[in-house]
């Protein structure tokens, strides 16, 4: 069954990830379902030069509870009838497409890559040419977009309570990993019955590390096909794309991180690819590549990327 969910200011929940957030659909394991997003507190609506979506300013007047509210407006919770804490959500990414003629970009004080060395706040706004793939730059430049969702997540465990959406966590949430785009696949970890799947954070395009705080950050709409898998258990989110096998980590110590996705990546092999501890960490030296996924969110991410081709073609997850 085909489903359509659209942000507005009764199917969102704003800066927080909560297993207690009563969901705003339920649909089935296998359903397909369209789901758009939006992106921007009030300070950048207000004044942005371009014309801001009525949704967006409702939410602003609707769910906003004062000037330090931050985090992500995400679109959900949605349940999946059948799925049980201890499995897998397993998300199909089909599609990502531009939703906005505008973007933004935000610096601040005390946040991104260089938190003591840019003392005002300053936003970029960015003309989006969604026919071409691009977004220009006041400063003359044309920058090439390559879309995908920021926040991709379940909700957390019911004893980890009320948490704010910034820091990715096991669950995933504000993962920032520019590999989740179409065609690739998502494996979350289940920590509620029914998953309480949601989505957020368009990112228009990334580099890895999220230098500056924030990406090309925009509306989205994106198609997504949800699954049980009773079959797997992780305890970290795992990705595929067509090429890659992708183990990622979150913590405040990238070197924390690192050891997360080598031994998630060794156990992985271990018990998909047939191989043995000493060959899957050998393979992985010769292979595999480690990525810093951001560096900005608190939980700072790595990600490790193997190459599929090594595999036989009858390798699946």
């Amino acid at each position: 069954m085909k489903h359509y969910l659209e942000a507005k200011y009764d199917t969102v929940h704003w800066g927080i990830l909560s297993s207690d957030i009563e969901p705003v659909l339920t649909i089935k394991s296998g359903d397909h379902i369209e789901i758009t997003t939006v992106s921007g507190p009030p300070e950048v609506a207000v004044n942005c030069p371009y014309k801001v979506r009525e949704s967006l300013l409702e939410i602003h007047k609707k769910t906003f509870r004062g000037t330090l509210q931050g985090g992500h407006i995400c679109t959900g919770p949605i349940e999946v009838n059948g799925s049980k804490k201890g499995e897998v959500l397993q998300v199909e990414i089909s599609s990502v497409h531009l939703d906005s003629d505008w973007a933004y970009t935000g610096i601040a004080p005390l946040k991104g890559a260089l938190p003591d060395d840019f003392k005002n706040k300053h936003v970029t706004y960015l003309e989006i040419d969604k026919k071409n793939k691009i977004a220009k730059t006041p400063w003359g430049m044309n920058i090439d977009l390559d879309p995908f969702f920021g926040v991709i997540t379940t909700a957390p465990p019911v004893e980890w309570g009320k948490l704010p959406t910034v820091p990715p966590r096991k669950n995933g949430g504000n993962m920032d990993n520019k590999e989740l785009k179409p065609g690739s696949t998502l494996y979350l970890p289940v920590f509620n019955d029914g998953a309480l799947f949601s989505v957020g954070d368009g990112h228009g395009t990334q580099g890895d590390g999220e230098i500056c705080t924030a990406a090309v950050e925009m509306d989205m709409r994106g198609e997504f096909i949800l699954k049980n898998r009773s079959d797997m258990s992780l305890e970290w989110p795992f990705a595929e794309t067509q090429d890659f096998l992708i183990t990622m980590a979150f913590d405040p110590d990238l070197d924390e991180c690192v050891k997360i996705v080598t031994i998630e990546m060794i156990k992985f092999l271990s018990l998909y690819g047939d191989l043995s501890r000493e060959d899957a960490y050998t393979l992985l030296s010769y292979v595999g590549d480690l990525r810093i996924t951001q560096v900005v969110n608190g939980n700072k991410g790595v990600h490790l990327m193997l190459p599929k081709k090594y595999f036989n073609k009858t390798f699946k997850i």
